[in-house]
């Protein structure tokens, strides 16, 4: 069957953008990219007598940054150095000069953190005005270390550089799997290493209070494990991160989020003490602090006044999110007192409850922020907002005068595609198409739903509209959230739609066929992230259904020049529910950072191919220098899974596969009954990384004209058939891999798919509409989830089918 015209307009419209998009101006694997490079002629190079001066203002963080770039300069290089300290500038490899002294001792949001490197004539120079400018410089220069078949070195370079966004921060949640204080410290290597700045730490929530409280100690010594922080371990992380240039800003959550504080203290909550039995469930709860019992205020107060101790940052996260109002409701002291109080709901009491807490805050020296929850008009505009509701709850706090934060689209405790965080950016912008209907052109509207592994199912309509020059647009309206543009790749009106945007979700991929106005339900699906959803509907307007109209619905919009000062940046969060101290660096790296350039590097800077090399490269760094553990733990777990150092056969295996994205794994336990602490997280799916590069490069391959691109292909298609009974072997060996054979088995079964099609494809032949169909059968089976892992190798092999079709 040939594509139709329409189909190969559309798809060349499709991939014009990527053509536009910025790349760096030097092939430099610099990550977070700086602003501004200039590369110059030559080299300066790094050899034993590599040695560091420091000019201008000597500190004990400046002091501890020297020691810490002598001891990555010889971990990446392997040198012994001879005397790295230099007596003199003039004998000096770097000169690290920091103009004055920080205005004050405690990092603040608004701290400047520009610098210059220069390298020229045999030195190089870090500047900066202050301290935290040349820790994050020095983050550059040893990127830039490099090396060739003569000598290491680096090339002389003049960069100007400072980041876009003030806040680039990462959320760690060590209450609902424990992180070790060591994982900790690594992690905050890894931040600085990214240019990040704000450790935002998740320290209590339903399943435990990790940290330790003097004025009420049942709240650790309560908590499921017992595992919890002390006092003088949180300060000696905070002098740590202070050193690296991080701030670190706790989070205690109030008024919900709170089954470990009322198990603790049951006097504290608005329900029946009796139902205070904490959990070990993953999930949204019930209890929520009593917000007219004068105690929840002096506790609020202790416990505030010992974090104001430990803490020095300005800012205090208070939670907020996912409040479940039926014990306020159904308690009649709490309906007297909001008659008594004149406050309308729910929702206005709980700010009722923060505006009080805002005052304890303000009595200690802190400013409350937040998720969603907490805007409101009752509390102060000092307050800050971090959404993971999404780009327009973003918009209008910042249009209300709020200053805010986005988290949507960058949670990584979600496998996702790096490329979808990457094309986040934090400023919300307006919608992107021309959604409405002019002369001479005709539209069709479909109304979809599809299945959740939770919940009820999402709906929502698509609507697609033909210009009178036979160019298609198209958006889509998912209930409860703005309009979006959807990118077409192939249309045929009233036969088949193929398009893609990103969403709060992933990115999601519409694959539907229609006929006689329904979506098939049999081929029909969204793709969001990996994960393939059965979709299913009906036509439901269009121009040829007389009196129908494109639906209404809410459109996006752009954030006004003047007010994206009040976006102060962006935060990851790596939830804890599917994270392991074991596993938590397989998830944060390499795309953390990607989502480091994001929120540094200028906005302009949008090639993806270039973040997608430049990341590979950084990853293979972080792991000399920095030491971060994301390519030598799934090693470790591999070696401990299969009894032996050779774990080959799952090394080949694991080059075609992904972990299910977005919360796939959420809803497979949670409808095997093992959503809770204590489910395993010892398979082989916890040893992937997020996203398969190889597979990201079969794509491309599987889209060539070049027959040598396609005898590539049957190199890798050979790879995993000759791998098959060697990685069955290894998996049934094991009980904790025995499931994964089905992906095993799904692999060989597309390898041979896909042996079969490139044969054709170098033969010139195309497949009958026949076999089509049922290679495509066969495609849809191999891409569910197997034991939680989607079989990566069925993208490139469906490509190879549509190629040749």
């Amino acid at each position: 069957m040939k594509k139709s015209v329409l189909s190969l307009i559309v798809s060349s419209i499709l991939f014009a953008p990527a053509v536009l998009a910025d790349a760096p101006n030097t092939d430099l694997q610099l990550m977070p990219y700086p602003k501004e490079v200039t590369l110059l002629q030559g080299k300066t190079e790094i050899d034993q007598d590599f040695s560091i001066f420091i000019s201008g203002h000597h500190s004990e963080r400046v002091e501890k940054l020297s020691q810490r770039i002598i001891d990555r300069v010889q971990k990446q290089t392997g040198l012994l150095l001879k005397k790295p300290i230099a007596s003199h500038q003039s004998d000096a490899t770097l000169i690290i000069n920091v103009k004055q002294a920080s205005a004050s001792n405690v990092q603040t949001i608004d701290t400047d953190e520009s610098y210059t490197l220069t390298s020229k004539n045999g030195q190089i120079t870090l500047a900066a005005d202050y301290t935290d400018g040349v820790i994050d410089g020095a983050e550059t220069f040893l990127q830039l270390i490099t090396f060739n078949d003569a000598l290491t070195y680096i090339p002389n370079v003049k960069i100007d550089d400072e980041p876009r966004f003030k806040h680039r921060g990462l959320l760690i949640d060590s209450s609902r799997h424990f992180v070790e204080l060591e994982t900790i410290k690594r992690q905050i290597d890894g931040m600085a290493s990214a240019k990040l700045n704000v450790l935002h730490w998740h320290l209590t929530d339903d399943q435990g209070w990790r940290i330790e409280s003097k004025a009420y100690p049942l709240l650790q010594e309560t908590s499921l494990g017992g595992q919890f922080y002390t006092q003088e371990e949180l300060k000696e992380v905070v002098n740590y991160a202070r050193d690296r240039g991080i701030r670190v800003v706790p989070e205690i959550n109030l008024p919900s989020h709170a089954s470990q504080i009322v198990k603790a203290y049951p006097n504290l909550g608005s329900g029946d003490p009796d139902t205070y039995n904490g959990t070990i469930e993953w999930g949204v709860f019930p209890p929520l602090l009593d917000p007219t019992n004068p105690e929840v205020f002096e506790f609020v107060d202790a416990i505030v006044a010992e974090m104001a101790e430990i803490f020095p940052d300005k800012s205090l996260h208070i939670g907020g999110d996912e409040p479940m109002y039926g014990e306020w409701e159904e308690n009649d002291r709490v309906q007297a007192y909001m008659k008594e109080h004149n406050i309308k709901d729910e929702r206005a009491l709980q700010a009722h409850f923060n505006a009080k807490v805002q005052k304890i805050l303000t009595k200690h020296g802190k400013e409350m922020s937040g998720w969603d929850e907490i805007l409101h008009p009752e509390l102060p505009k000092t307050i800050t907002i971090q959404s993971w509701r999404g780009h327009e709850s973003l918009e209008h706090a910042a249009n209300e005068g709020y200053q805010g934060i986005l988290s949507t689209g960058y949670y990584i405790d979600q496998p996702q595609p790096t490329d979808y965080h990457y094309r986040n950016d934090p400023i919300p912008t307006g919608l992107t198409v021309d959604d409405a209907l002019h002369s001479g052109e005709t539209f069709e509207t479909y109304t979809w739903s599809k299945p959740r592994g939770k919940g009820s199912d999402r709906t929502g309509t698509l609507t697609i509209i033909t210009g009178k020059d036979g160019k298609a647009r198209a958006f889509t309206d998912y209930a409860g959230k703005p309009r979006a543009e959807v990118f077409i790749t192939e249309y045929e009106a009233g036969k088949r739609f193929v398009g893609h945007f990103d969403n709060f979700m992933s990115y999601t991929n519409f694959v539907l066929d229609m006929d006689d106005g329904e979506i098939q339900a049999d081929t029909s699906y969204q793709v969001v992230g990996n994960v393939r959803w059965p979709t299913s509907g009906e036509k439901t307007a269009g121009s040829d259904i007389k009196n129908s109209e494109i639906p209404e619905h809410t459109r996006p919009f752009a954030l006004p020049k003047e007010l994206e000062n009040k976006i102060l940046g962006g935060e990851m969060t790596l939830w804890a529910e599917n994270v392991s101290d074991e596993t938590l660096a397989v998830r944060l790296y390499p795309r953390a950072y990607a989502i480091a350039e994001r929120f540094w590097s200028p906005k302009e800077l949008t090639d993806e191919n270039s973040m997608f090399e430049r990341m590979q490269s950084v990853s293979s760094w972080a792991t000399v220098s920095v030491g971060l553990e994301h390519e030598t733990s799934p090693y470790t777990m591999r070696v401990r899974l299969a009894g032996t150092t050779d774990v080959t056969p799952l090394n080949v295996l694991a080059t075609y596969l992904e972990p299910a994205q977005y919360y796939a794994r959420n809803w497979i336990k949670f409808n095997n009954g093992v959503y809770h602490q204590f489910e395993r997280l010892n398979r082989y799916v916890d040893t992937l990384p997020v996203e398969s590069y190889r597979i990201r490069a079969m794509e491309k391959l599987a889209q060539s004209t070049q027959d040598e691109d396609t005898r590539t292909l049957l190199e890798d298609f050979n790879t995993i058939v000759q791998n098959h009974d060697a990685v069955v072997s290894m998996m049934k060996a094991n009980h904790s891999m025995k499931d994964s054979v089905a992906a095993a088995d799904a692999a060989k079964q597309m390898a041979e798919l896909g042996k079969k099609l490139a044969t054709l494809k170098l033969e010139g032949k195309t497949v009958s509409q026949k076999d089509y169909s049922e290679f495509a059968k066969q495609i849809s089976i191999a891409a569910q989830p197997h034991d939680e892992i989607i079989v990566a190798l069925v993208r490139p092999v469906e490509m190879l089918l549509g190629s040749i079709k």
